[in-house]
């Protein structure tokens, strides 16, 4: 997961999308990306943003890898 700010002064968005297309050429590697609007390098007043889709992401793919027990 990545996750930035379309505010980010710090890393610009051409940045991480080169960073994301070269992750995503690496075999067995699933790159997810989020922008989110508003956000700024440090997230500031998006932070509860930030942790949900953190939180969204982790319950995918915890809920994706885990086999049921038998």
């Amino acid at each position: 997961l990545i996750i930035h700010g379309d505010k980010d002064a710090v890393v610009p968005a051409k940045d991480v999308n080169t960073l994301v297309e070269k992750l995503k050429t690496q075999k067995g590697i699933i790159i997810e990306q989020k922008v989110i609007a508003g956000a700024n390098h440090f997230f500031d007043g998006k932070v509860e943003t930030l942790l949900t889709s953190i939180a969204a992401y982790l319950d995918k793919r915890l809920k994706t890898e885990r086999k049921p027990a038998a």
